[in-house]
């Protein structure tokens, strides 16, 4: 009989413990998952960004991850501040200057589900850019 008891309250007991244990905590403010879209193409009208002003940079994306697919063949415009990246491959020959029709390729951290149009939303949604220079173009 005190088998039968103890079994009946360890089988009462534990499927208790085990929905206490899977509770799901608040995710308190939490933001919506990130990711990287890697844009690849050719870049135009490049500014610089200083202290006191933001640089931009334009992109035609010739070639792109899973995430940037919808954006082949599109021309994107993105702000550069201070904290974005900018890296000249070796070979590149630009020495600090992008010129227009320079091949090279662009990360992008964003969301990973951006509604809207993505051509517009992905510019003003990135939070982090790294702009990388590949080949000047051929000077005649």
């Amino acid at each position: 009989m005190k088998r039968l008891i103890i079994f009946l309250v360890a089988a009462v007991a534990l499927p208790t413990s085990v929905a206490v244990a899977k509770a799901n905590p608040a995710h308190g403010g939490k933001s919506a998952p990130k990711v990287q879209y890697i844009l690849k193409g050719t870049l135009s009208a490049y500014t610089a960004a200083s202290d006191s002003a933001t640089g931009s940079i334009t992109i035609d994306v010739k070639h792109s991850n899973y995430h940037g697919r919808a954006l082949k063949n599109q021309s994107l415009t993105f702000t550069l501040t201070t904290k974005s990246k900018v890296t000249f491959r070796r070979g590149s020959h630009a020495h600090g200057e992008i010129v227009d029709g320079t091949k090279g390729y662009m990360t992008v951290r964003a969301p990973k589900k951006i509604t809207g149009d993505l051509v517009t939303q992905l510019p003003a949604l990135a939070t982090r850019m790294h702009v990388v220079v590949l080949k000047a173009p051929a000077t005649s």
